[in-house]
């Protein structure tokens, strides 16, 4: 089930960025043409997020529980893709200069693997540590 669970975000994932790309090239409003994608993604990431992480009570069966838990991360990534995509655009727009346009991804992409490997550290320290989940 887990397995799964990553899946249908992965598929999610795929489907959606594509088309947040399109649309946030055409779509502009009175906030921007980014920014809708920033809030519209962060108002689903957000109780998605959540959502995973949290035990839900009110399904009657294991059936509705699975489809809980293979929704919650494919809204997720659906919300990912919108405030990635908006966040990658805007580079192109913050520098005339390719070399600069560079350098600012590779800063990105440098700073997210550093990041990844941080909390897969912490996680494997705080993993070593305890004894047990239960307590």
């Amino acid at each position: 089930m887990a397995g799964l669970c990553l899946l249908s975000g992965q598929i999610a994932d795929g489907v959606a960025t594509p088309i947040v790309g399109l649309l946030s090239d055409r779509v502009d409003t009175k906030c921007g043409k980014r920014n809708l994608w920033y809030y519209m993604g962060s108002i689903l990431v957000i109780p998605a997020f959540l959502s995973i992480f949290i035990y839900v009570d009110f399904f009657t069966s294991m059936a509705g529980e699975n489809a809980w838990y293979l929704t919650m991360p494919a809204i997720f990534n659906i919300g990912w893709a919108g405030v990635q995509i908006a966040h990658l655009a805007i580079v192109n727009s913050l520098s005339y200069s390719q070399r600069k346009r560079d350098q600012m991804v590779v800063n990105r992409n440098g700073f997210t693997y550093g990041a990844n490997i941080l909390v897969l550290a912490l996680s494997l320290v705080l993993f070593l540590t305890i004894s047990s989940q239960i307590t």
